[in-house]
């Protein structure tokens, strides 16, 4: 990053909790779709496990009084849940503890000024040492695959890349790293992208340089740079992060693509098309920033669309909603599909006899290690839960034995006792085996699916229908409410 960038970048973000970014997929099993620095080891040096524990204790189950003689059915399982509950407040209490040692360390090396790190897998299958900030990544016989992550700041960087021989790849973030493909097609284009916080803070810039030596101008935030259809490869990229309120960036935005046609979304007077660079008639998935679409022979589709086994809705200029309520409604019945590894929710809304294949909204949550994989039906509601240690969450749907999806963390039953780390570092900081969600996404879920609801939990590096939500706008140390609450207009 340049110095009038840094500067601009610690001014317009001194007062907020600036937070080191690693990837969120806390609960990996599965290394090999993750870069080369990517190890849960890693990552607890730059983001907190936990900021203090939960329990999952039920106060209201019954034990069997030492004077009855007689120990009934619902005497066992009341015992039994109880178990559950405490082993969850020690596996809670001891992710506390971990906690206050991480952030301390965490403290003790954050830095003000956000900036990404870059590595690309060789051909040889090695990758290469890590680029850091504005400074440009090369592999002189080319490269197979990228792994960036984004560093002290909220949000997350998104990145795919592009061969002849199989198109984009599917999107990897924050750490993870894009297809490596079999046969050893090299990287062609590259496309980047912020979300979250990140997003509404910052631009990102990047240009390629060519296997040639060709050095190409910028693109910025999912546009494609590189080249298509030339026979040529990228043996290097450079990438630079300017403040969005922040005037006086200057780059080059000529040929950001060697093509015979632009590549990418284009508006022109409000119509949304796609252009191949390669002057094939495109069918699929495009990004303009944040705004997704799907075209079928370069033209957006509107209305409702069956894709990849998934009935989408897009508006009236072909731009995806995520949100259907106002469509679909709220009466269900709903199924909740939580994707551990990449910590989000889907709720899915029934098509008839097609199932449960309409996406209606999706969560960012915090899972952890313990989130037990499978499909489960909900049997029990709290408004506010009592988790011991001192820790109280809201609008608690318990899942399965001791593992609840509930609310950020709370010190009382009070919505202004917010501990404002769970707000900030959700989807990143590991619960004990419970789902967090914002407290207004819980409400959604409490209020809205009903006991015997189907929760499916899985893990897949693809996040779902739709992209992972990524928290908007950080809220200071100072704040104890969370501002998706309803109830907080209540209490002002």
């Amino acid at each position: 990053m340049n110095k009038l960038a840094k500067r601009a970048a610690a001014a317009f973000l001194s007062g907020l909790l600036i937070i080191g970014q690693a990837s969120p997929a806390w609960a990996v099993q599965d290394d090999s779709n993750y870069g080369p620095g990517f190890t849960t080891a890693a990552e607890s040096e730059s983001a907190p496990t936990e900021t203090q524990a939960e329990n999952q204790a039920d106060p209201n189950a019954a034990t069997t009084a030492p004077d009855a003689g007689v120990t009934t059915p619902e005497d066992a399982a009341n015992a039994q849940q109880a178990a559950d509950d405490t082993a969850q407040g020690d596996a809670e209490a001891e992710a506390a503890a971990r906690f206050a040692e991480e952030e301390a360390a965490r403290q003790a090396v954050i830095a003000n000024t956000p900036y990404v790190q870059i590595q690309v897998l060789r051909p040889d299958t090695t990758w290469t040492d890590p680029v850091v900030g504005d400074t440009p990544v090369t592999a002189d016989e080319g490269f197979r695959s990228v792994s960036i992550y984004l560093n002290n700041i909220v949000g997350d960087v998104l990145y795919r890349t592009y061969t002849g021989a199989h198109g984009w790849s599917d999107w990897a973030m924050n750490g993870g790293h894009t297809t490596v493909w079999d046969d050893g097609a090299l990287v062609e284009a590259i496309q980047l992208r912020f979300n979250g916080f990140a997003r509404n803070k910052f631009d990102i810039y990047y240009c390629t340089t060519l296997n040639d030596g060709t050095e190409l101008g910028w693109a910025r935030n999912s546009g494609t740079a590189g080249t298509m259809g030339t026979g040529k490869v990228l043996k290097g990229f450079r990438v630079s992060l300017w403040g969005k309120d922040v005037e006086g960036a200057s780059y080059n935005m000529e040929n950001a693509v060697e093509a015979a046609f632009p590549d990418g979304v284009q508006i022109v007077d409000g119509v949304v098309s796609y252009t191949n660079g390669t002057g094939v008639p495109f069918t699929g998935w495009g990004w303009n920033d944040k705004d997704r679409y799907y075209f079928v022979d370069n033209a957006p589709v509107t209305g409702w669309q069956y894709i990849d086994g998934f009935k989408y809705y897009f508006d009236e200029t072909g731009k995806l909603l995520t949100d259907l309520e106002p469509i679909v409604g709220n009466s269900g019945p709903f199924l909740i599909s939580i994707n551990k590894q990449m910590n989000c929710m889907t709720i899915f809304a029934q098509d008839g006899a097609n199932g449960f294949i309409i996406p209606v909204k999706t969560y960012l949550t915090s899972t952890g290690p313990d989130t037990p994989i499978g499909t489960f039906q909900t049997p029990a509601k709290y408004r506010w839960r009592d988790m011991n240690h001192g820790i109280f969450t809201q609008y608690a749907t318990r899942i399965y034995k001791g593992f609840l999806i509930h609310s950020i963390l709370y010190s009382r039953p009070d919505p202004m006792t917010l501990d404002p780390l769970t707000y900030n570092y959700l989807g990143i900081a590991e619960s004990a085996g419970c789902v967090r969600l914002l407290s207004g996404d819980a409400k959604w879920v409490y209020d809205n699916c009903a006991l015997g609801t189907t929760v499916t939990i899985y893990n897949s590096p693809k996040p779902g229908p739709y992209d992972r939500p990524a928290i908007e706008w950080v809220i200071p140390g100072d704040q104890h409410w969370d501002p998706t609450d309803p109830l907080f207009a209540q209490q002002q």
